[in-house]
């Protein structure tokens, strides 16, 4: 069975109904002394002149934030974009069984191409 065809954690996951999604760029978030902060992701211009790719960038960092971590670090960049790149081959996989569509694997592989540039739009 190809590692695509099965969730390793099938019940991990946001709360609620597939699909949900959990908004990580107006959360506080812990420092290290344990008082919660706000999330310093995101620049100060209002998010209606963002770019989605802003926005997605926000997300993002938010969510390493949230975990003690920055993709304005390189390291952390370094190790996000492998990542992604583990990902994108595991869609060509899922391409090449016909477990994905071309259409479905152009939008998906964008999103992912999208993500990888988020280091830099920060």
């Amino acid at each position: 069975m190809p590692s695509s065809a099965k969730p390793v954690h099938p019940t991990d996951g946001p709360p609620g109904p597939p699909g949900t999604v959990i908004r990580f760029d107006r959360r506080t978030t812990r420092s290290g002394r344990g008082r919660r902060v706000g999330s310093q992701a995101g620049p100060s211009e209002p998010a209606a002149a963002r770019t989605p790719q802003q926005e997605l960038a926000i997300t993002l960092e938010a969510m390493f934030l949230h975990n003690n971590r920055t993709l304005s670090d390189e390291a952390t960049a370094d190790a996000f974009r492998v990542t992604l790149d583990a990902v994108l081959l595991m869609l060509d996989g899922s391409r090449a069984e016909h477990l994905v569509g071309e259409e479905e694997y152009r939008h998906l592989a964008g999103m992912i191409h999208g993500m990888r540039g988020a280091p830099e739009a920060l």
